[in-house]
């Protein structure tokens, strides 16, 4: 009894597929934006070194999507992460060679900022860089 009335709570959310339920309304997730500075052009290497493993890591964990760009310059670079949970984030941002990065980011980077919103997706780029230019860090 208990079983069926759960699922006819939930049925105004989405729809029973299977043994899944599907949300058909917007979940909020939370986007991790990261906006790193280069000290120099001679740091590019070591920053694609880092990026492409924790982006081949990325792949593989509860991240549910992803995404990177450069400016004109390629001294400073963005990058956006969508999550269910903070545990989820958490458990990637203290592992791996994203602790490696974190941990030796001050040999190729003069200023990293990260900011973390609740939202459905990732936001467009121009939407995530005015983030960081309306906030005082």
């Amino acid at each position: 009894m208990v079983f069926i009335f759960r699922i006819l709570c939930f049925e105004d959310l989405g729809i029973f597929v299977g043994r899944h339920f599907k949300l058909t309304t917007p979940y909020l997730m939370i986007v991790s934006i990261t906006k790193i500075e280069l000290h120099s052009y001679s740091k590019l290497g070591d920053f694609f070194k880092f990026n492409s493993q924790i982006i081949k890591e990325l792949q593989q964990s509860k991240c549910m999507n992803h995404k990177v760009t450069g400016n004109w310059n390629l001294k400073v670079w963005y990058t956006m992460t969508l999550w269910e949970n903070e545990n989820d984030i958490n458990d990637f941002y203290r592992n791996g060679s994203h602790l490696e990065a974190m941990k030796q980011s001050k040999t190729f980077s003069s200023k990293i900022q990260s900011i973390r919103i609740q939202k459905e997706e990732l936001l467009s780029w121009k939407e995530a860089k005015k983030l960081f230019n309306n906030t005082d860090f």
